[in-house]
């Protein structure tokens, strides 16, 4: 029964499927005389747009008098909504010229048409939607709202959207007096196009800012990798006593989760609850991200289990943090999980599930998971590719790794060609790391990492002829191997250390336990595994050369200044080699400490003697 004193009555558009109840429900706000205020219509009008009752909506619009308030509304509900192309057509529907507002909801559909296409990597949505941007750009210049500020940010962030930095410039450009809300809008084009240090001129010399600005600022530095910098703006941002929001944290767990500071992360957390903040789910999935890039993939999982919302990003994180700590198992059962909870998978969630195969040997259940595919209308990616020939190549199935090459629909790109010469070094395949080494250079030429890939599978060999060959092609070409760098975060300060490196101000005493590690393995019988030091010297001359490798340096300096009780979290910018990934082992199990890194593949969790790749890497 219709309750008429029922502040609200739309509130209930939500929960009527049936037409006949959205009907009586119509009637009432006309027999109630509501409907004959436009801001009451415009409010119906976008509670059923937003409400999935469109259809229903065009019927009422034509039965009311034309007015901007109500045709407004209706189509800011579409941009908002799951299509915002319909925005468009609501537009051209429009019985009157449009004001600033229509144009500005116009332009902001446009920006979640860009956003949209980018997430569906189909050629021909990012096509449209860039047409779609033109036309709305255009529409509002043509109506005579070009100038009007939230016209014009709407325009910035369009732009910034398509990655449009010169548009975004010259429409800024034309601003005579851009107001703070347009500055905004402009250094958080410049910072999503990655000149940072642009939109930090810019933030800089504003004399006032919001939080948005704060926020725009903070996603900049973490878009280009800038962690720190983002870290250290938000420290500005919190003495300064502006409001931090939601987007913040998210872009600074994000930054927090990609130079892995887990104590920053766990301070953040500690925030959101100690503010009392709603658990969101982009804030949650920001929080499973976090966790599960620093290594804690326990409490990862204990925040996802304890979320009331979850949406397929939130466990597409999930399943990729299983993933990337080595838990294929458990990856492959939260993604069946996920399917049987009726949330289909998209492209990312297949990359992630498949990575969790690849790094526990599940050859056939990925490639279930990669048959599976086609169900749920996703086509394969070139990064699908690639982790399918990761999937065979390091369970050694080189053949069936070359042939899934060979039936490709596409021409292998690096990842395909990157993943077939790690299989070769896995498998110490001279000829086959060769082949895919040439395969890889035809396409990016100056790849560090291939080179030394191939080094590598020389130097096992001990073929230093191959060595010098590949080194010779370096110099050639002028491409110079990465430096190592190993990070370890001790009471909120991240200590950084180089291969070789001598600067910490705590160097003898890491020199003096490096020693007694050596001195107490070496009673368990350990010695240096030199396999992988790509120079024909002598085998004393290659132990030293190991033995100052980054995460070595920093493991020291953890059994140093970490209780014996506190994990120890070490982060590396490459792949450990062969003979750190023993050594570390064994410190786990003679220094009896839990040793936690993150390397350029994978986890790391060693413990006891054991480590979770078990050495499949």
């Amino acid at each position: 029964m219709m309750r008429p004193l029922l502040r609200d009555p739309t509130t209930l558009l939500p929960s009527l499927a049936e037409a006949s109840h959205l009907r009586a429900l119509h009637a009432h706000l006309v027999v109630s005389g509501r409907l004959a205020s436009p801001s009451h219509l415009a409010a119906f009008l976008a509670s059923l747009a937003s409400s999935n009752h469109l259809s229903y909506a065009r019927l009422v619009l034509p039965q009311r008098p034309a007015t901007l308030l109500a045709h407004n509304a209706f189509i800011r509900a579409l941009a908002r909504g799951p299509r915002p192309c319909l925005a468009f057509a609501a537009f051209r529907d429009l019985p009157l010229p449009p004001d600033h507002y229509s144009l500005n909801f116009l332009v902001r559909a446009a920006t979640a048409l860009v956003a949209s296409a980018a997430e569906e990597k189909h050629v021909s949505a990012e096509v449209n939607a860039r047409l779609q941007a033109v036309s709305a750009h255009g529409a509002a210049v043509r109506w005579g709202h070009a100038a009007d500020p939230h016209v014009q940010s709407g325009v910035l962030s369009m732009y910034a959207a398509l990655g449009d930095v010169a548009s975004s410039r010259a429409a800024f450009a034309e601003i005579a007096c851009p107001d703070v809300v347009c500055v905004t809008a402009m250094v958080a084009a410049l910072a999503a196009g990655g000149d940072v240090d642009a939109a930090r001129d810019l933030f800089d010399g504003m004399p006032q800012r919001d939080h948005v600005a704060w926020s725009a600022m903070i996603a900049g530095y973490m878009h280009v990798g800038r962690s720190r910098e983002a870290l250290m703006l938000f420290d500005e941002m919190l003495s300064a006593g502006t409001t931090v929001g939601e987007a913040t944290l998210v872009s600074v767990l994000t930054a927090c989760a990609q130079i892995g500071t887990l104590d920053r992360g766990k301070w953040v957390h500690w925030y959101v609850r100690s503010r009392g903040m709603q658990m969101s789910i982009k804030l949650g999935t920001a929080l499973v991200d976090m966790y599960s890039k620093c290594g804690a993939v326990v409490t990862a999982m204990e925040v996802f289990e304890s979320m009331a919302e979850r949406n397929v990003y939130t466990w597409t994180s999930a399943v990729s943090g299983l993933a990337m700590n080595g838990m294929g198992t458990e990856c492959l059962q939260l993604f069946k999980r996920m399917e049987g909870a009726g949330i289909q998978p998209n492209g990312v969630s297949f990359v992630a599930v498949l990575r969790g195969c690849s790094m526990a040997g599940l050859v056939d259940e990925g490639r279930a998971c990669f048959d599976s595919m086609d169900k749920y209308g996703v086509d394969p990616w070139p990064e699908h590719y690639g982790c399918m020939v990761d999937l065979y190549g390091r369970a050694g199935r080189l053949d069936d790794a070359i042939s899934f090459i060979n039936d490709m629909p596409m021409e292998p790109h690096e990842g395909v060609w990157g993943a077939l010469l790690n299989a070769s070094r896995i498998h110490n395949s001279v000829d086959l790391g060769k082949y895919a080494l040439d395969k890889l250079l035809a396409i990016e030429s100056e790849n560090d990492a291939a080179h030394v890939q191939l080094s590598n599978i020389y130097a096992e060999s001990q073929n230093w002829k191959g060595v010098s060959r590949v080194r010779g092609m370096m110099k050639a070409k002028g491409v110079k191997k990465v430096p190592g760098w190993s990070t370890i975060e001790v009471d909120g300060k991240v200590h950084e250390f180089y291969v070789g490196g001598r600067l910490h101000p705590r160097y003898n005493e890491i020199e003096l336990m490096l020693a007694e590690m050596d001195r107490r393995l070496r009673l368990q019988g350990y010695t240096a595994n030199t396999r992988e030091v790509l120079f024909d010297i002598e085998e004393e001359e290659k132990e030293g050369a190991i033995s100052l490798h980054s995460e070595k340096l920093a493991l020291a300096f953890g059994l140093i200044v970490l209780p014996e009780d506190v994990e120890i979290r070490i982060v590396k910018n490459l792949r450990v080699c062969m003979d750190c990934h023993r050594y570390i082992k064994l410190v786990s199990k003679v220094f009896n400490r839990e040793i936690v890194m993150r390397d350029r593949n994978r986890f790391h969790h060693f413990k006891g003697g054991e480590c979770s790749c078990r050495d499949y890497w």
